[in-house]
């Protein structure tokens, strides 16, 4: 009976040592935890690449979806509004995958709306698959921040007087330099990657 009692006594003391100790720690557990968790949360935001195009919401939804096309990759869903989006799609080593579309207004009535396209790799993110993805819609889009090319010559300045082309000669049988040649078609990638924030 006696030794019963002292075995008692001491898992009570044990116990109660123990107790001690986690309340001391509770403090320190907390911090910890805390700052994991801000680390975690950091390392989620850090996952998601941005870019900014001078293109409508459609226009850069549909460049999107033949960049992905064209790195075969395949579109699994897509939910789509009026001014935002996502398509979810996945890498080859089945990663999952999902580019969001915002339309961002001008801060300026005068200014174009821009639209916003982020990547985000998994939970935490790929940077050099999210580029790539990015590289592909930039071959099918204008960034921000980028003058468009011009759609059509401009019309001559007032008091310009135009003289018309003398007509031209005979074609001579073989090509001619001056007849526009087909360009190829764009791109995959570039071969510098914009810098992205």
């Amino acid at each position: 009976m006696r030794k019963q009692l002292s075995q008692s006594a001491g898992y009570r003391l044990a116990h109660l040592l123990l107790l001690c100790l986690a309340l001391g720690n509770a403090g320190c557990l907390a911090v910890a935890a805390g700052a994991g968790g801000a680390a975690v949360g950091y390392a989620y935001l850090k996952g998601r690449v941005y870019e900014n195009y001078n293109a409508s919401f459609n226009d850069t939804w549909m460049a999107t979806e033949t960049a992905l096309n064209e790195l075969a990759m395949p579109i699994l869903s897509r939910e789509r509004q009026e001014n935002s989006g996502y398509i979810e799609t996945r890498t080859a080593d089945q990663e999952s995958v999902r580019v969001y579309f915002e339309a961002v207004p001008g801060k300026i009535p005068a200014e174009p709306t821009i639209t916003r396209v982020s990547v985000r790799v998994a939970t935490f993110g790929d940077k050099p698959v999210s580029n790539r993805i990015l590289d592909q819609v930039d071959a099918h889009l204008v960034r921000a921040g980028t003058a468009a090319p011009p759609l059509a010559a401009q019309p001559p300045a007032q008091g310009v007087v135009q003289t018309a082309a003398p007509a031209p000669a005979a074609l001579p049988s073989s090509p001619s330099p001056l007849v526009p040649q087909q360009t190829p078609p764009p791109p995959l990638f570039s071969s510098e990657p914009p810098i992205r924030k």
